[in-house]
């Protein structure tokens, strides 16, 4: 009767184990191994698999049901370690993180030699910024396996994320010796090339992981993100569309593709491209911004805003719509929105020089000039070669009766940017006011050559009519 009574427990057990693997390995994508009983870890980058499960109808299992046939199975066997290590897998899924590294850590303390949980456990600890135990982690997983290519590409990811690039391209060439097939691998040396600046050898990386993987959109668009940057438009836009074919979801695709639709001029398949992301994420704010950036350019102030608007409503950290917002404000005489928009561009980055001269430049519009100065001061400290700054500064200080502080500032303008046609002509203009007559018929002489290069070209001369006066 005892007999009976331990085989039928053993048959159970095997039924809700194996119940749990069918259920999750629709989700969870594990994989069974050689031995037939262990499993694959979950991932190798635990951020992609948890955006990943946030893609509805992308997988078609029950994380719920897998985690309670897993506990069953448990409750039944509780030194079942491939049980607990599968666990934590599904926890993970969940966002259950704490729970997750409970259960590897109890697979390990019943199988010290379970190379899976030690890599998914390290995982679990990168994911909490515990950075030396996720380190403990991979290594302890190459000290059993050597040959565990998971691990070394795990380690890889941790060496990159702290900007090591040279020991992380180091360890994922191992990943790919120890198994050539590994795409996700070579996408990752791929973008430790691409951060290297060596693009060539990260389209090879990329190009590599599509052969291992065809169907792989990341691949994809990371290899049209190359063609982009190099401007070859064609070929981004025919890489950003093989990711979509690929995954029809992958957001960053189509608002990627935008971007490469308009620079080729090809604008309003690119809208169609934003608002496929806006209905994939109707919050997406570079998607939002980057319609706004066209209707900009069509001239739909209003329908520009509108979008630029509900951008700077979805994210508190995206500068561009800020900046475009206060352009519109100021061209419309709404200094003080402007100068809003701008102060918010600041917060979130104080140092950004770009900002402080527009924001300066609206002060001085709106007669606030001590205010626009010092927020020249600060774009030039904070970029001493930026020649539009001192420029703007000695327009400025000469508005505000400091000639000298004026003289100084477009000299050193000039000194940054010799061919800058406004300033040499406000220079000569300041140097005339304080009697300053050295190098007068030189200065003329240069003044007179910019008026006559400007009307060949049809340009409204930088002079003004009492710049001649003496």
């Amino acid at each position: 009767m005892e007999m009976l009574f331990t085989r039928r427990i053993h048959v159970e057990l095997i039924i809700y184990f194996s119940l749990g693997l069918f259920i999750s390995s629709f989700v969870i994508m594990i994989f069974a191994s050689q031995r037939m009983k262990r499993l694959l870890p979950l991932t190798l980058n635990l951020q992609s698999a948890m955006a990943t499960w946030q893609m509805p109808g992308r997988e078609k299992g029950d994380i719920d049901l897998a985690i309670r046939f897993y506990l069953t199975a448990i409750q039944l066997r509780p030194n079942f370690c491939d049980a607990w290590s599968n666990l934590a897998s599904a926890y993970t899924r969940k966002g259950r993180l704490n729970e997750a590294a409970q259960c590897c850590k109890q697979a390990l303390l019943l199988n010290p030699r379970l190379v899976d949980a030690h890599s998914n456990l390290g995982n679990l600890m990168k994911a909490q910024g515990l950075v030396q135990e996720a380190y403990a982690c991979y290594l302890e997983a190459i000290r059993i396996d050597p040959h565990f290519a998971i691990a070394w590409s795990n380690l890889a990811g941790l060496f990159m994320e702290v900007g090591d690039l040279n020991k992380a391209m180091q360890y994922y060439k191992e990943a790919v010796k120890l198994k050539p097939s590994f795409a996700d691998a070579h996408l990752n040396q791929g973008n430790v090339y691409k951060a290297m600046g060596m693009l060539q050898e990260a389209v090879s990386c990329y190009q590599r992981a599509l052969q291992a993987r065809p169907d792989y959109a990341m691949a994809y668009g990371n290899l049209a993100t190359i063609y982009y940057e190099q401007r070859q438009l064609d070929m981004a836009i025919h890489c950003y569309n093989q990711a979509i074919l690929c995954d029809s979801r992958f957001v960053e695709a189509y608002n990627n593709m935008g971007n490469a639709l308009k620079d080729a001029g090809r604008v309003e398949e690119a809208i169609n491209c934003f608002q496929s992301c806006l209905v994939l994420q109707a919050n997406h704010p570079q998607a939002l911004t980057n319609l706004g950036n066209i209707y900009m350019e069509w001239n739909m102030i209003s329908t520009a805003a509108s979008f630029y608007k509900a951008a700077i409503a979805v994210t508190s950290g995206l500068s561009s719509p800020l900046n475009n917002l206060a352009v519109i404000y100021k061209q419309q005489g709404s200094y003080a929105d402007a100068i809003a928009c701008y102060t918010e561009v600041l917060r979130i980055d104080p140092t950004a020089a770009d900002a402080l001269v527009n924001r300066g430049n609206t002060f001085k519009e709106f007669g606030r000039v001590a205010e626009a100065i010092q927020d020249y001061i600060q774009a030039v400290t904070i970029r001493p070669n930026m020649a539009e700054a001192h420029a703007n500064l000695a327009s400025a200080y000469k508005d505000s009766g400091h000639q000298e502080a004026a003289i100084a500032s477009y000299k050193q303008a000039l000194c940054l940017r010799p061919d800058f046609p406004e300033v040499t002509c406000n220079l000569l203009h300041t140097l005339q006011s304080v009697c300053d007559w050295e190098n007068r018929d030189t200065m003329f002489r240069e003044v007179e050559e910019i008026i006559r290069r400007q009307i060949k070209m049809s340009l409204l001369p930088s002079v003004q009519p009492f710049h001649a006066i003496a």
